[in-house]
Protein backbone atom coordinates (compact mmCIF):
# COMPACT_ATOMS: atom_id res chain seq x y z
CA UNK A 1 0.00 0.00 0.00
CA UNK A 2 1.62 3.43 -0.99
CA UNK A 3 1.91 5.83 1.59
CA UNK A 4 1.55 9.52 0.83
CA UNK A 5 3.83 12.77 2.31
CA UNK A 6 1.68 15.96 2.12
CA UNK A 7 4.32 19.25 2.20
CA UNK A 8 3.51 22.76 2.50
CA UNK A 9 6.38 25.30 1.28
CA UNK A 10 7.46 22.70 -1.33
CA UNK A 11 8.56 25.24 -4.00
CA UNK A 12 12.11 25.34 -2.61
CA UNK A 13 14.18 24.90 0.36
CA UNK A 14 14.08 22.53 3.25
CA UNK A 15 10.24 21.84 2.09
CA UNK A 16 11.78 20.74 -1.53
CA UNK A 17 14.26 19.18 0.39
CA UNK A 18 11.79 17.11 2.20
CA UNK A 19 9.96 16.30 -1.04
CA UNK A 20 13.00 14.98 -2.59
CA UNK A 21 14.41 12.78 -0.06
CA UNK A 22 10.69 11.13 0.76
CA UNK A 23 10.25 10.59 -2.68
CA UNK A 24 13.83 8.64 -2.45
CA UNK A 25 12.04 6.48 -0.12
CA UNK A 26 8.79 6.02 -1.87
CA UNK A 27 6.10 7.86 -0.89
CA UNK A 28 3.79 9.53 -2.79
CA UNK A 29 3.46 13.58 -2.61
CA UNK A 30 1.01 16.60 -2.29
CA UNK A 31 2.99 19.63 -2.79
CA UNK A 32 1.61 23.13 -1.80
CA UNK A 33 3.82 26.33 -2.87
CA UNK A 34 2.91 29.42 -4.11
CA UNK A 35 5.42 29.81 -7.47
CA UNK A 36 3.30 27.01 -10.00
CA UNK A 37 5.67 26.45 -12.90
CA UNK A 38 9.03 25.85 -10.24
CA UNK A 39 7.08 23.33 -7.88
CA UNK A 40 5.37 21.56 -10.89
CA UNK A 41 8.67 21.04 -12.09
CA UNK A 42 9.89 19.80 -9.13
CA UNK A 43 6.49 17.11 -8.70
CA UNK A 44 7.09 16.04 -12.27
CA UNK A 45 10.52 15.76 -12.06
CA UNK A 46 10.14 13.25 -8.75
CA UNK A 47 7.59 11.45 -10.02
CA UNK A 48 9.23 10.74 -13.13
CA UNK A 49 12.31 9.58 -11.37
CA UNK A 50 10.99 7.76 -8.65
CA UNK A 51 8.15 6.51 -10.16
CA UNK A 52 5.64 7.81 -7.91
CA UNK A 53 2.57 9.51 -7.36
CA UNK A 54 3.00 13.85 -7.27
CA UNK A 55 0.11 16.25 -6.83
CA UNK A 56 0.43 19.66 -6.43
CA UNK A 57 -2.06 22.57 -4.87
CA UNK A 58 -1.11 26.06 -5.33
CA UNK A 59 -2.02 27.80 -2.54
CA UNK A 60 -1.82 31.26 -0.55
CA UNK A 61 -1.68 29.98 2.75
CA UNK A 62 -2.51 33.87 3.81
CA UNK A 63 -5.63 33.48 1.99
CA UNK A 64 -8.46 31.84 3.66
CA UNK A 65 -10.01 29.96 1.23
CA UNK A 66 -6.96 28.63 0.19
CA UNK A 67 -6.29 27.19 3.55
CA UNK A 68 -9.65 25.51 3.01
CA UNK A 69 -8.65 24.30 0.03
CA UNK A 70 -5.44 22.70 1.77
CA UNK A 71 -7.30 21.19 4.28
CA UNK A 72 -9.81 19.92 2.33
CA UNK A 73 -7.49 17.96 0.74
CA UNK A 74 -5.89 16.85 3.73
CA UNK A 75 -8.81 15.12 4.73
CA UNK A 76 -9.52 13.62 1.75
CA UNK A 77 -5.87 11.92 1.15
CA UNK A 78 -5.83 8.14 1.38
CA UNK A 79 -2.74 6.93 3.48
CA UNK A 80 -1.70 10.05 4.91
CA UNK A 81 1.58 8.88 6.76
CA UNK A 82 3.38 12.48 6.73
CA UNK A 83 2.62 15.42 7.38
CA UNK A 84 5.06 18.40 6.77
CA UNK A 85 4.73 22.47 7.93
CA UNK A 86 7.21 23.98 6.25
CA UNK A 87 5.85 26.73 4.68
CA UNK A 88 6.76 30.59 6.19
CA UNK A 89 8.57 33.76 5.97
CA UNK A 90 10.45 35.98 8.54
CA UNK A 91 8.61 39.01 7.14
CA UNK A 92 10.14 42.68 7.64
CA UNK A 93 13.64 42.63 10.12
CA UNK A 94 12.48 45.90 11.42
CA UNK A 95 11.70 47.28 14.95
CA UNK A 96 7.74 46.14 15.86
CA UNK A 97 6.64 49.47 16.62
CA UNK A 98 7.42 50.33 12.97
CA UNK A 99 5.71 47.25 11.32
CA UNK A 100 2.22 46.94 9.33
CA UNK A 101 -0.50 45.15 11.51
CA UNK A 102 -2.05 44.00 8.88
CA UNK A 103 1.41 42.49 7.52
CA UNK A 104 1.98 41.00 10.83
CA UNK A 105 -1.60 39.20 10.95
CA UNK A 106 -1.01 37.74 7.37
CA UNK A 107 2.17 36.51 8.96
CA UNK A 108 1.31 35.02 12.21
CA UNK A 109 -1.66 33.50 10.24
CA UNK A 110 1.11 31.55 7.66
CA UNK A 111 3.33 30.71 10.48
CA UNK A 112 0.89 29.56 13.50
CA UNK A 113 -2.94 29.62 12.61
CA UNK A 114 -2.00 27.26 8.72
CA UNK A 115 0.31 24.53 11.17
CA UNK A 116 -2.34 24.15 13.75
CA UNK A 117 -5.26 23.70 11.29
CA UNK A 118 -3.22 21.37 9.34
CA UNK A 119 -2.21 19.30 11.99
CA UNK A 120 -5.64 19.17 13.13
CA UNK A 121 -7.02 18.00 10.09
CA UNK A 122 -4.33 15.19 9.34
CA UNK A 123 -4.53 14.37 13.17
CA UNK A 124 -8.13 12.63 12.37
CA UNK A 125 -6.67 10.57 9.57
CA UNK A 126 -4.02 9.12 11.29
CA UNK A 127 -5.98 8.40 14.49
CA UNK A 128 -7.98 6.17 12.48
CA UNK A 129 -5.04 4.70 10.74
CA UNK A 130 -2.86 4.30 14.47
CA UNK A 131 0.18 5.66 12.76
CA UNK A 132 1.64 8.79 11.20
CA UNK A 133 4.41 11.68 11.38
CA UNK A 134 4.01 15.48 12.07
CA UNK A 135 6.79 17.54 11.27
CA UNK A 136 6.51 21.58 12.03
CA UNK A 137 9.51 23.50 10.62
CA UNK A 138 10.25 26.09 13.36
CA UNK A 139 13.89 27.57 14.14
CA UNK A 140 16.62 28.68 16.65
CA UNK A 141 14.55 31.75 17.16
CA UNK A 142 12.09 29.54 19.14
CA UNK A 143 14.68 29.65 22.14
CA UNK A 144 16.14 32.88 22.22
CA UNK A 145 14.81 36.53 21.91
CA UNK A 146 14.94 38.74 18.13
CA UNK A 147 15.47 41.88 18.51
CA UNK A 148 13.71 43.53 14.88
CA UNK A 149 12.37 39.87 14.73
CA UNK A 150 9.47 40.19 17.81
CA UNK A 151 6.66 38.31 15.93
CA UNK A 152 8.83 35.65 13.87
CA UNK A 153 10.43 34.65 17.26
CA UNK A 154 7.38 34.42 19.28
CA UNK A 155 5.69 32.25 16.00
CA UNK A 156 8.68 29.75 15.90
CA UNK A 157 8.15 29.65 19.73
CA UNK A 158 4.96 28.68 19.83
CA UNK A 159 5.29 25.70 17.43
CA UNK A 160 8.12 24.67 19.43
CA UNK A 161 5.81 24.54 22.47
CA UNK A 162 2.55 23.32 20.78
CA UNK A 163 4.81 20.74 18.86
CA UNK A 164 5.81 19.11 22.20
CA UNK A 165 2.24 19.23 24.43
CA UNK A 166 0.94 17.58 21.13
CA UNK A 167 3.77 14.46 21.42
CA UNK A 168 2.48 14.34 25.19
CA UNK A 169 -1.19 14.58 23.96
CA UNK A 170 -0.77 11.49 20.66
CA UNK A 171 2.56 9.60 21.35
CA UNK A 172 0.30 6.58 22.61
CA UNK A 173 -1.24 6.63 19.91
CA UNK A 174 1.47 5.77 17.72
CA UNK A 175 2.19 9.35 15.94
CA UNK A 176 5.13 10.83 15.91
CA UNK A 177 5.35 14.79 16.43
CA UNK A 178 8.64 16.59 15.95
CA UNK A 179 9.82 20.33 15.68
CA UNK A 180 12.86 21.10 13.68
CA UNK A 181 14.92 24.34 15.01
CA UNK A 182 17.29 25.56 12.46
CA UNK A 183 19.59 28.34 12.57
CA UNK A 184 20.49 30.42 9.42
CA UNK A 185 19.68 28.02 6.44
CA UNK A 186 21.13 28.75 2.94
CA UNK A 187 17.77 29.30 0.83
CA UNK A 188 14.92 31.46 -0.57
CA UNK A 189 13.98 32.81 2.90
CA UNK A 190 16.84 35.23 2.43
CA UNK A 191 15.90 36.04 -1.04
CA UNK A 192 14.04 40.02 -0.09
CA UNK A 193 16.11 40.28 2.98
CA UNK A 194 20.01 40.36 1.56
CA UNK A 195 21.58 43.20 4.04
CA UNK A 196 19.62 40.93 6.28
CA UNK A 197 21.43 37.87 5.34
CA UNK A 198 24.28 39.62 5.47
CA UNK A 199 24.42 40.62 9.08
CA UNK A 200 23.48 36.72 10.03
CA UNK A 201 26.25 35.44 8.39
CA UNK A 202 28.48 37.14 10.58
CA UNK A 203 27.16 36.21 13.58
CA UNK A 204 26.18 32.40 12.47
CA UNK A 205 27.32 29.66 10.26
CA UNK A 206 24.76 29.25 7.37
CA UNK A 207 24.15 25.28 6.85
CA UNK A 208 22.39 23.92 3.80
CA UNK A 209 18.40 22.60 3.69
CA UNK A 210 20.04 19.42 2.43
CA UNK A 211 21.69 19.06 6.32
CA UNK A 212 18.50 20.31 7.89
CA UNK A 213 16.22 17.27 6.37
CA UNK A 214 19.07 14.91 7.13
CA UNK A 215 19.17 16.08 10.61
CA UNK A 216 15.64 15.69 10.88
CA UNK A 217 14.92 12.16 9.41
CA UNK A 218 17.81 10.93 11.92
CA UNK A 219 16.26 12.42 14.67
CA UNK A 220 12.53 11.26 13.38
CA UNK A 221 14.03 7.61 13.83
CA UNK A 222 15.16 7.85 17.38
CA UNK A 223 12.10 9.79 18.69
CA UNK A 224 13.41 12.58 19.30
CA UNK A 225 10.67 15.05 19.47
CA UNK A 226 13.03 18.63 19.02
CA UNK A 227 15.50 18.73 16.64
CA UNK A 228 18.20 21.13 16.38
CA UNK A 229 20.03 20.86 13.06
CA UNK A 230 23.70 22.19 13.03
CA UNK A 231 26.47 21.21 15.64
CA UNK A 232 26.64 25.31 16.23
CA UNK A 233 23.55 25.75 16.54
CA UNK A 234 22.83 22.91 19.07
CA UNK A 235 25.93 24.11 21.23
CA UNK A 236 24.40 27.66 21.51
CA UNK A 237 21.00 25.93 22.22
CA UNK A 238 22.38 24.25 25.20
CA UNK A 239 24.50 27.30 26.42
CA UNK A 240 20.83 29.17 26.56
CA UNK A 241 19.61 27.04 28.77
CA UNK A 242 22.33 27.25 31.52
CA UNK A 243 22.51 31.05 31.05
CA UNK A 244 21.57 33.88 33.09
CA UNK A 245 18.76 35.52 30.55
CA UNK A 246 20.36 38.69 31.43
CA UNK A 247 23.41 37.55 29.46
CA UNK A 248 20.95 36.02 26.84
CA UNK A 249 19.49 39.81 26.01
CA UNK A 250 23.44 41.16 25.91
CA UNK A 251 24.25 38.81 23.13
CA UNK A 252 21.38 39.71 20.88
CA UNK A 253 20.71 42.55 21.05
CA UNK A 254 23.30 43.92 18.77
CA UNK A 255 22.74 44.96 14.80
Amino acid sequence: MSKTAFITGATSGIGAEYAKRLASQGYDLILTGRRETIIQQLAEDLARQFKIKSKVIIAELSDDFDIQKVINAIKTTENLEILINSAGYAGPFILFAEQDLLQIERMMKVLVNVPVQLTQAALLEMDKNGHGTIINVASMSAFVPNKKWAMYGAAKAFLKSFSESLYLEVKKDGIKIQVVCPGPVDTDFWKDMPADKTIMSKRLKFISAESVVDCSLRDLKKNRVVCIPGNTTKLLMSLVSFLPRSYIYKLTDTE
